[in-house]
């Protein structure tokens, strides 16, 4: 039990090192996990303590675990309703400012087609952005155009593809590569039905830990090499990080624009990157005060972790925040409806910049960009 407990305690202060290692933040995922299994531990001293066969050394391990049961607990209740609400609820009848987003990562290999299309017809969203679509994927979608006029394709192989699909009008919508020349992402203004224009960003960075690409691409597939496969080459966070800075620093520049920041982050909302991407974009998080939402893994009862996001600068309020039943992906589909209102900043709990926020964001820009 004192092994156990002292590798869930190095696995809670693994995260508090500042470090683009994988093999660190890849810690950043299962603080609920650690965390009911430091609380087991915890009830397993608490047993032989009644039974009278504790020694001295392990009533200090078990103080030790209590803290980190304390710090992941901390880290983890923003994303419960016992925690004051960061977007407040909208209360506005006219739905001319409403905009709904169905974001979901199909997964490539994925072959649920007709559950999406069924989920679409379920859900009736102005947007669906979808992370992760191939050829294959994009040719079984053809004829949403027929109700989603306004389009943003970007099918790849490599399992970084994005399309978006719109009721809205798209204004000087376009694909970017921010940081890697295989990763896209995308930005659009919306026009929303009273005429108000949100700028829309969509991202889907490479997670930390995963095997990099191989210097042989073409058009943007990704080669894997033998000895990548077998688990060397793997990525640090430091591509993730600066493309989510990078897309919160345009936020920032934006100023009192409407912004909404959505898709698969392969980021914990509970992150350092993902709270220093909130500040700096002046961006909320729906899910705070709510409940945590998990998206991934929906083939795992035991592994999941809110990856996939909404964000939305502080002149929106809350309508609607459903993680929708699994159809086939590894990931669960999200489902938001918003209220635009300029004066939404007055009730809700914007987050602000940290000192040296900015400084930070631009060194860890730098330090992507230079890696890829």
């Amino acid at each position: 039990m004192g092994l156990l407990a002292l590798t869930l305690i190095c696995g809670t202060a693994i995260p508090l090192l500042h470090s683009n290692a994988w093999w660190i933040r890849v810690f950043d995922f299962p603080r609920i996990q650690i965390a009911a299994l430091i609380g087991l531990t915890l009830a397993g001293y608490a047993a032989l303590h009644f039974c009278g066969r504790l020694r001295l050394w392990e009533y200090a391990i078990a103080a030790v675990a209590g803290l980190a049961l304390v710090w992941q607990l901390i880290c983890i209740v923003p994303y419960t309703a016992l925690y004051p609400r960061q977007m407040s609820d909208s209360r506005a009848e006219d739905d001319s400012n409403r905009i709904s987003l169905l974001a979901y990562n199909v997964l490539s290999d994925n072959r649920e087609v007709k559950a999406l299309r069924d989920l679409i017809g379920d859900t009736n969203p102005d947007l669906i952005l979808l992370s992760e679509p191939n050829q294959w994927w994009f040719e079984q979608l053809d004829g949403l155009e027929d109700d989603y006029s306004y389009t943003l394709h970007q099918p790849q192989e490599n399992h970084y593809g994005m399309l978006l699909y719109s009721r809205l009008e798209l204004v000087n919508p376009e694909i970017r590569f921010l940081i890697e020349p295989e990763i896209p992402s995308l930005r659009s203004q919306v026009r929303l039905r009273s005429g108000a224009l949100v700028t829309l960003y969509g991202v889907h960075p490479r997670p930390p830990g995963v095997q990099g690409p191989n210097a042989e691409k073409d058009s943007g597939i990704e080669v894997v090499t033998a000895a990548e496969d077998e688990g060397s080459d793997r990525v640090d966070s430091a591509m993730r990080d600066a493309e989510l800075l990078l897309v919160a620093t345009e936020v920032q520049k934006l100023g009192k624009a409407p912004v909404i920041v959505a898709g698969d982050f392969n980021d914990v909302a509970w992150s350092r990157t993902t709270h220093h991407f909130q500040r700096l974009g002046g961006l909320l998080d729906p899910r705070v005060g709510r409940g945590l939402f998990n998206t991934f893994d929906a083939r795992s009862r035991l592994l999941r972790y809110p990856l996939d996001h909404v964000f939305a600068s502080g002149h929106f309020f809350l309508v609607e925040l459903r993680r929708l039943p699994a159809i086939g992906s590894d990931h669960f589909p999200i489902f938001v409806v918003l209220d635009y209102d300029p004066g939404a900043y007055v009730a809700n709990e914007v987050p602000q910049l940290d000192a040296g926020d900015e400084q930070q964001a631009d060194e860890a820009i730098d330090k992507g960009q230079a890696n890829d």
